[in-house]
Formats: structure tokens, C-alpha cells, sequence
């Protein structure tokens, strides 16, 4: 018996892997998908793919980088300018807590002005990132260098995951740490027999989708999905009419990402897994991303095409250091994945 969801996403929720440096995620899932018989390899950007059985090929992806932050150079009095890296919102970062990933993590905070300081246009306007900077307590510049701090070094959010009411989860990364404890459960519990069932922890999906592009074209499968975290409505700023994905509604199918410039589901294909799911009693909804776009909008449109399936874990707040979803929507999302594996050596 292997552990909980809720344990597989705390456990993920609080590693950190920003873009580019996913070696803490890829380890974890690496020894995962090896306690269920897979053979692992990692590829020359660090994805972790792993196959198991004969036939055609399935591959299931879900990217393991998060959002984060990247020193950009180090004041004479040792504060740190950074970058951002993904698609983070300004107001989101000002008094975050944050490591530093040196060689040996240090801990800092995104620093804020105090209010008594601010005049009153500034009090009522939005601070720019190019204005904020991080204080790690270092005396000065080569203070800040001697804890290993340089230009370059990824930064990632100090954000501890949280039960709250309602079968609801609070976490970073939950983007898309969800999609990674759900691919570690298909591990455990699809057969997919007439297929092989490889499973991706992708690479750098928060700066252009490139890890999944680049395995897509190497496993050349018979059907790939991505799965990841979709919007969802339900709170005071987000009417359903914007956005027709509920949290509790269970998983959303994305047939159309980033307004048609990504992913375009194959209507056939749609058909085929809405009547899987209703068959095996799993709920589900319809997605219609007009920015957004997943992995899945890299790996359809490499070689010559690949059939290709979004499948999303209804979740609030992305891409900020507080995300939340529903337990239950993460598990009926896992429970989609493993029926689409398990049954599509018979799909025509």
C-alpha cells in the first residue's frame, strides 16, 4: 500500500525545484516510479522517464519545475536584485519568504517598504519587481558572496503546506506538484495491458513547455497527456462564466488551450474518454483556456503530430506562494489517467 495522496502532495508540495533545477523532484520520482517495477532513465535536460510493459505507447507527463525567482546581481550592501522566472504576478511577491538556493540554501524575504515610509501615491500603487530586492541579512556584497550567492542562483518560495477545511489542501507548487503525486498513484495502480505506460516528470513547462517537447520526440507515443492544475471559478473574482470549472467537479478534459494557439483536442478522441469516464462513474468538466496552455500544446504539435489529451486538477491562486485544490479532484484526476491507460489499447 503506498501512501496517501494527501501525503504524496505534502511530501512534493515542499521540495523545491525551480525551473531548470528539478533534481529534488526528479530523485523523488525517480525512486517512486522504481519501488513499482518501471525502468528510469533521465534524458540530457533531466527528464525522468519511466516505461514499464509492451505495445503501444502511452506516455502520461506532468512537469516538475515551479515558479521562482533568480538573482540578477548583489548591491554593494548586499541585497539581491533578481529576475522572475515564470509567470509570476508582482503584487504576489513583496514580504515573501524565500530560500536562496546556494550551495548551501539561505533563508531571506522579498523585502516591503513600511507603510510609514510611503508617500501617499506609492501606498496606492503596485510595486514593480524591478524595484523589489531580497534581504538575506548579509552585511554587504562580498558578505553575500561568501554564502555562495551569485547571479544565477534560483530562488523558490518558503511556503509550508497546510490542511484546510473541506477535503482543501493550501501549498506552493501545488502547480504542479499535483499532476506529480497523481502520475506516482498511476504508477501504483495501472495495468495498461497492451500497452507500455510511460510515465514523464518534465522540465522547464513554466518557460516554454521544452521538456516535454523534447521527450515527446524521443518516445514518439501512440497517445500522450499532460497532466497539470487548470483554473477554476467559484471565488468572489472569478465568475463561472469566465471560467466553467468548479472546484469538487472533478477533473477537467482541456480541449482547446491558449485560444487555439496550443492544444486542440481531437473530437474523437474527447468522445472517446468522456464516455470512459462516465462509464467508470468518474466526474468531470470541460475546459476552454483562452491563455493558458499545459504541456499537452507542445507534445501534439511535435514531429508530425501526436494524438494528445489535457487532463486538469481544478485548482485557486496559481502561480502564487498559496495555491489550493480539493483532495477529491486530485484523486478522480489519478483515477481518469489510470482508466485512459488502462483502456486505450482498445481505442480506434
Amino acid at each position: 500500500m503506498g501512501k496517501s495522496l494527501k501525503e504524496l502532495l505534502r511530501e512534493l508540495s515542499e521540495l523545491h525545484a525551480p525551473t531548470g533545477q528539478e533534481k529534488a523532484v526528479a530523485d523523488y520520482l525517480e525512486a517512486q516510479f522504481r519501488k513499482n517495477g518501471f525502468k528510469v532513465v533521465r534524458d540530457m535536460l533531466g527528464n525522468v522517464i519511466a516505461r514499464k510493459g509492451k505495445g503501444r505507447k502511452v506516455m502520461i507527463a506532468a512537469h516538475m519545475d515551479e515558479v521562482n525567482l533568480s538573482v540578477l546581481s548583489i548591491t554593494d550592501k548586499g541585497f539581491l536584485r533578481f529576475v522572475k522566472v515564470g509567470g509570476l504576478y508582482d503584487g504576489s511577491l513583496a514580504a515573501q519568504r524565500v530560500w536562496v538556493h546556494a550551495k548551501k540554501p539561505v533563508r531571506g524575504i522579498v523585502a516591503l517598504k513600511a507603510p510609514h515610509l510611503m508617500q501617499e501615491e506609492e501606498l496606492k500603487q503596485l510595486q514593480k519587481h524591478e524595484d523589489m530586492f531580497i534581504d538575506v541579512g548579509a552585511k554587504d556584497k562580498k558578505d553575500a558572496e561568501a554564502m555562495g550567492i551569485r547571479p544565477g542562483v534560483n530562488v523558490t518560495f518558503d511556503a509550508p503546506f497546510v490542511e484546510l477545511a473541506n477535503d482543501k489542501v493550501l501549498g506552493k507548487a501545488l502547480d504542479n506538484r499535483a499532476g506529480c503525486a497523481a502520475l506516482v498513484k498511476v504508477a501504483e495502480e495501472a495495468h495498461a495491458g497492451g500497452c507500455e505506460l510511460i510515465l514523464v516528470g518534465t522540465v522547464r513547462e513554466e518557460t516554454g513547455l521544452w521538456g516535454a517537447g523534447t521527450s515527446v520526440f524521443g518516445i514518439e507515443p501512440d497517445l500522450a497527456i499532460a497532466l497539470d492544475v487548470c483554473l477554476t471559478s467559484g471565488t468572489p473574482d472569478v465568475s463561472e462564466e469566465k471560467v466553467p470549472v468548479l472546484m469538487g467537479g472533478g477533473p477537467s478534459l482541456g480541449v482547446l488551450e491558449a485560444g487555439g494557439r496550443g492544444l486542440i483536442m481531437d473530437a474523437k478522441l474527447v468522445e472517446w474518454i468522456e464516455g470512459l469516464a462516465k462509464r467508470k462513474g468518474i466526474k468531470y468538466q470541460i475546459e476552454v483556456s483562452e491563455r493558458g496552455a499545459t504541456d499537452a500544446s507542445r507534445m501534439q504539435y511535435s514531429r508530425t503530430g501526436f494524438l494528445t489529451a489535457s487532463i486538469g486538477i481544478p485548482s485557486r491562486y496559481l502561480h502564487s506562494t498559496g495555491e489550493v485544490l480539493q483532495l477529491k479532484d486530485l484523486s478522480e484526476a489519478a483515477r481518469l489517467v489510470t482508466a485512459i491507460a488502462d483502456s486505450f489499447k482498445n481505442y480506434q
